[in-house]
């Protein structure tokens, strides 16, 4: 289902609450892609404040899991044209 609107402001700061997941922001059509690869970093970021060192490193955590989400929709914003 296509948005409509969105207030882009907020869900820049706020991805967590915006998207249900990286995937998407990559398929949002409301953003630009400099600013959902900002958007990704900052949600990256946020996570990896909340977690201590060695929980970011743990397999299978949803932390973890979706951390790779990210690096994975980052990955696909900058291979594509």
């Amino acid at each position: 289902m296509k948005r409509r609107s969105l207030d882009r402001t907020f869900a820049k700061r706020n991805p967590a609450r915006v998207f249900g997941s990286p995937h998407e922001i990559v398929v949002e059509q409301l953003l630009t892609r400099g600013e959902k690869l900002g958007t990704l970093d900052r949600w990256r970021q946020s996570i990896l404040d909340q977690l201590e060192p060695h929980e970011v490193e743990r397999r299978g955590s949803g932390a973890a899991l979706l951390l790779g989400q990210i690096e994975e929709a980052r990955l696909r914003l900058s291979t594509s044209a």
